[in-house]
């Protein structure tokens, strides 16, 4: 059963916002409610809806997407990223985000690589080392 409030004087709803002031919202008239809180559930499927408005979906075909195993895939990967948001084919933020992730993976690949190269020179160390130690 609904609660019965009084008419306000001043026109304005008589609830209180999330943040605890008074809701700033004109009362429907025969209410003592704007119309977001006369019906709670409304507000939630506004929200609902603004929500899956934002939402955005890539329809690309993802199924024969390689993953980038050197620094030429990465780079042909955000060549092709590039062309499609130029053509208007690709969301670009989905293209600033593979953009992110590739510039990212880059670093990883060098930094792998700056390890496999360290690692050598140890190895080559420690044989003039051992070869030293022999003589």
């Amino acid at each position: 059963m609904a609660l019965k409030h009084p008419k306000t004087g001043n026109g304005r709803c008589t609830a209180k916002a999330k943040t605890g002031d008074p809701c700033a919202a004109p009362a429907l008239s025969g209410s003592a409610f704007c119309a977001l809180h006369s019906d709670p559930m409304r507000a939630a499927e506004l929200g609902r809806r603004g929500g899956a408005r934002n939402r955005k979906r890539y329809e690309g075909d993802v199924c024969s997407v390689s993953i980038p195993a050197s620094a030429g895939d990465v780079k042909r990967m955000m060549a092709e990223t590039m062309a499609e948001v130029r053509a208007g084919k690709m969301d670009p933020k989905l293209g600033t985000t593979i953009g992110y992730l590739g510039m990212a993976l880059l670093r990883a690949f060098e930094v792998a690589d700056l390890e496999e190269r360290l690692e050598k020179m140890e190895q080559r160390h420690e044989l003039e080392e051992l070869e030293e130690q022999a003589e």
